[in-house]
């Protein structure tokens, strides 16, 4: 069975004690205001800006957002820095990461890419069977090195996954297997956002 290392159950506990504190400040804060309470908020986005912010960390944005707004939710730019123009145009997507850096002549440099595979998790946002790599599947609870490899060799032969159920084919995962694995991995298409 596949573990976390020590630093890894850390991370995740901290990242799951955020989410449950936001929940529950939502869900008291809503209450004493007389509204409906909801704990689940299946139109937020998750965000995680990095970089040269003033307040890292992951977010949670109604769609559609930018990265300009990505990074006015994290405090905003270090102050030494100047914003590009565009961003206020490039929306950003569900589980992505927004890292912003310092370029040589105070201009804020931009990279967009995907929030790490442990956040993600930690955070239910299932993995996509058609962009994980071997080594990001091999994070999900129940899956071995071994079978992560399987299924991207899987993956190649067919050209992609049309459904989570696909990794039937997959030697090592019958339908117990592909169960308990459902909740951690989904098939999605490659949107132009990022």
């Amino acid at each position: 069975m596949n573990r976390f290392s020590h630093s890894q159950t850390a991370i995740i506990i901290l990242v799951s004690l955020f989410i449950l504190t936001f929940y529950g400040w939502r869900h008291y804060h809503h209450q004493h205001q007389g509204g409906e309470s909801s704990l689940f908020l299946p139109t937020k986005l998750i965000i995680q800006v990095s970089g040269e912010v003033r307040n890292p960390g992951i977010y949670f944005f109604d769609p559609p957002v930018t990265v300009s707004e990505t990074v006015a939710g994290a405090g905003g730019l270090l102050p030494q820095l100047n914003q590009q123009s565009g961003w206020t145009s490039v929306e950003v997507g569900h589980a992505r990461r927004v890292h912003i850096t310092a370029t040589g002549d105070g201009r804020a440099g931009l990279r967009l890419g995907w929030m790490d595979v442990s956040s993600r998790l930690a955070l239910g946002v299932p993995l996509d069977l058609n962009q994980a790599s071997a080594a990001e599947l091999a994070l999900v609870p129940g899956i071995t090195q071994t079978l992560a490899e399987r299924i991207v060799a899987q993956r190649n032969r067919l050209d992609g996954f049309s459904r989570v159920e696909d990794l039937r084919a997959v030697k090592g995962i019958g339908p117990v297997t592909l169960e308990r694995l459902q909740q951690y991995l989904t098939v999605g298409s490659v949107g132009r956002r990022w």
